[in-house]
């Protein structure tokens, strides 16, 4: 099949231009289109929000439940594609709810901007060091909503590049509520030419840094390892599955490979939360990877320990789990709160500032992760995946509404994972009436 060509001035057309050229040059099907397209009123805000729109890409958004963070009992939005993570999630903090469920911490809302700087002497990072004040109090002159807020600049770093001689110069600002990259962007353009007044040196490119090092959260549960009883596989004892636990954890300390998927995991909580409320995935992927391999070694961003009790008496003894790592999150600017499905998800999470916005997401990394690792260590990950996966085949066969799950669990039953096995099955109960 030979693909189509769209004009080259493509990005040039108008809303309706683009759908309609798009229509002539790939020829959709009608659910294709209708899955992008359908509603005039997000393809206008998509037209709004990126270039060359032509609609929106519906994510599947549902809502994890049962959570207990820091004391409060909150349902959390998560948009994602994957079958099984909310399910999960759920599960996670049902279990863990029996612990007193996960307490949270988190640090200032810290971002950096970074300067890059080219044939700046020896002599000008030592005047850009006598200038902190003048610099800071420009900064804050280019950002007075964030100063208002009580952010603003809080100082910067000067460190050189070893190879290139490049000397970097951070300002570090606090963003308060917002995730902070357009503030930045804009504190470091409005500042270069100062800069590179005081230094002698050539702005090379002025960027926010996503690695978001001083803008961490984390999480933390202590569950007793009695009440992994009804999570263990037929005839484990929960001692057993907490020993297990313990040992994934250090199996992923170990094996970078390993450690990789451990992260995915949490990653799959995290990232679901991040895009319902419309937050950059994409930045808080990279800082969270970027924080996992900070020394030379790819590690994982959880860990699981045995705590307390006596070897006697290792009921007694508690699984701790933590994590740790940057979030750099918004709950307003850019997307956040712009889109409506983004108002939406904040509403059912309370409205909660940045910093508690963030100390959310790494609680349900932590559950989502051990739901996983749970998973793993007794009756094994695919269980739970080949269910979502039935319910699949029976939509692609035909089945609709109740038909759907009626038709998914006939599948699991027979154990007949396969298009054409969910459609005999659909026209069976369709003609026994049990449909």
């Amino acid at each position: 099949m030979s693909l189509g060509k769209l004009p080259e001035k493509f990005r040039k057309l108008d809303l309706q231009q683009r759908q309609e050229q798009v229509r002539l040059t790939f020829n959709p099907e009608q659910e294709e289109w209708q899955a992008v397209a359908a509603d005039s009123g997000l393809s206008d805000l998509a037209d709004i929000m990126v270039e060359s729109a032509i609609g929106s890409l519906p994510v599947p958004l549902g809502i994890a439940t049962g959570f207990l963070i820091d004391g409060e009992k909150l349902s959390i939005p998560m948009a994602v594609e994957e079958p099984s993570v909310i399910a999960a999630a759920s599960y996670a903090a049902k279990i863990l709810n029996q612990g007193g469920g996960l307490s949270t911490w988190g640090g200032q809302s810290l971002m950096t901007a970074q300067i890059f700087l080219e044939g700046a002497a020896p002599e000008g990072e030592h005047q850009l060091r006598r200038r902190e004040e003048q610099i800071g109090t420009l900064v804050d002159r280019i950002q007075p909503g964030m100063k208002a807020r009580g952010g603003g600049f809080r100082g910067f770093e000067l460190s050189r590049l070893p190879e290139s001689d490049i000397l970097v110069v951070g300002l570090r600002i606090d963003v308060r509520d917002a995730m902070g990259a357009n503030a930045l962007n804009t504190a470091a353009e409005g500042v270069k030419s100062e800069i590179e007044s005081l230094s002698g040196g050539r702005a090379v490119m002025c960027i926010l840094s996503n690695a978001a090092r001083e803008r961490r959260s984390g999480a933390r549960f202590s569950l007793p390892v009695s009440k992994l009883s009804a999570a263990a596989a037929a005839g484990m004892e929960a001692e057993e599955v907490a020993r297990r636990i313990v040992l994934a954890s250090r199996i992923a300390e170990e094996d970078e490979q390993r450690a990789i998927t451990h992260n995915k995991g949490i990653m799959n909580g995290i990232s679901a939360l991040v895009l319902a409320t419309l937050n950059d995935t994409r930045a808080v992927e990279a800082a969270a990877h970027a924080w996992a391999a900070r020394s030379g070694r790819y590690q994982p961003l959880s860990t699981y320990r045995l705590r307390g009790g006596s070897a006697e008496s290792v009921g007694e003894q508690l699984l701790e789990g933590t994590i740790e790592l940057p979030l750099a999150v918004g709950s307003l600017g850019g997307a956040v709160g712009f889109h409506p499905a983004s108002r939406l998800a904040l509403r059912v999470l309370g409205f909660p500032g940045a910093q508690r916005l963030a100390r959310i997401a790494a609680a349900v990394g932590l559950a989502q992760n051990f739901a996983a690792v749970l998973a793993l260590v007794t009756g094994g990950i695919q269980r739970g995946h080949m269910k979502y996966h039935a319910a699949r085949l029976a939509y692609a066969a035909g089945a609709r509404g109740k038909e759907v799950r009626r038709v998914a669990e006939a599948v699991a039953n027979e154990g007949q994972y396969s298009p054409e096995a969910a459609a005999g099955i659909l026209r069976r109960l369709r003609r026994e009436g049990k449909a």
